[in-house]
């Protein structure tokens, strides 16, 4: 770990630094999994192997899609342990065929290390980590959480040159033989949202255009829920009533199929990818 890895250092304790890597040690992994596996939690990572390496989870990650993932440890003087985890994924799935979407994933917190403000850092770090990647390409961001405490932080992160995450919906999440439902929350950057409005704008307007239209400009000043589910009415009204006709959608259309794919419960899942070449 260099110093280039030091998110913050503590005012408090001149000697404590928070700072993250892209391994941890096995038997710090191994505690952090059993912590998991006795939890009654949504966590993913509850279905990995508990005596698995780094390097083996991380390819069990990215078989399913494009990630990267982050141990974060609490370095005192000469002393390092292991604080939490948490990951970032470049799509949605390895099939979803838009960029720009990247997800906020498998964050987990030792239970000796809650309650002290050590998510809010984690967040913005793995953000960081999407604008670094993206750059102006960067579209949105989804993170999953069934945890009220999270979702308070999430929604209120007040992470300097950071909009805020909105609401989607709740989505199905198969996690130890069991689905269980998670509340999908989405930061939409700034262009793509000014992007949606103006493919919306023109009067007059179906009631579900003018309708996400309105919700789209409130994001940021007070509380959007279910965007999900105004994206599809207004897809499917504006669509039937020929609105959309002559304008290039492919924004909403494409902000639709993420909802779908998460996938949100009431959307319907998502029609799988046409790969080229491929029999239909």
């Amino acid at each position: 770990m260099s110093s280039d890895d030091r998110l913050f250092s503590s005012a408090a304790v001149a000697t404590e630094e928070l700072v993250v890597s892209s391994s941890a040690e096995a038997e710090a992994l191994r505690t952090l999994l059993e912590c998991l596996a006795r939890e009654d939690c949504v966590h993913s990572w509850r279905n990995f192997d508990r005596d698995g390496t780094c390097e083996d989870l991380l390819r069990w990650e990215n078989a399913r899609r494009p990630t990267e993932l982050f141990f974060y440890h609490l370095k005192f003087g000469d002393r390092t342990q292991l604080v939490g985890a948490g990951a970032v994924a470049d799509r949605l799935t390895r099939d979803f065929p838009n960029p720009g979407f990247c997800v906020l994933g498998r964050c987990c917190i030792l239970p000796e290390f809650r309650g002290r403000g050590f998510y809010r850092h984690f967040l913005h770090h793995r953000l960081n980590h999407c604008q670094a990647r993206f750059g102006g390409a960067l579209k949105a961001v989804h993170i999953g959480a069934v945890d009220e405490r999270v979702s308070r932080v999430i929604t209120n992160h007040r992470l300097p040159g950071w909009p805020e995450f909105v609401h989607l919906g709740e989505e199905a999440l198969h996690v130890a033989g069991q689905i269980r439902p998670v509340g999908a929350y989405l930061l939409l950057m700034p262009d793509y949202v000014r992007s949606l409005v103006t493919l919306l704008a023109g009067e007059p307007a179906p009631p579900s255009v003018a309708a996400l239209r309105r919700e789209l400009l409130r994001i940021g000043s007070s509380g959007v829920r279910n965007l999900g589910v105004l994206v599809k009415d207004c897809v499917d009204e504006a669509t039937t009533s020929g609105w959309f006709d002559g304008r290039d959608r492919g924004d909403i259309e494409e902000l639709l199929l993420f909802c779908r794919s998460i996938p949100l419960v009431g959307l319907g899942a998502a029609a799988p990818p046409i790969v080229p070449g491929a029999p239909s």
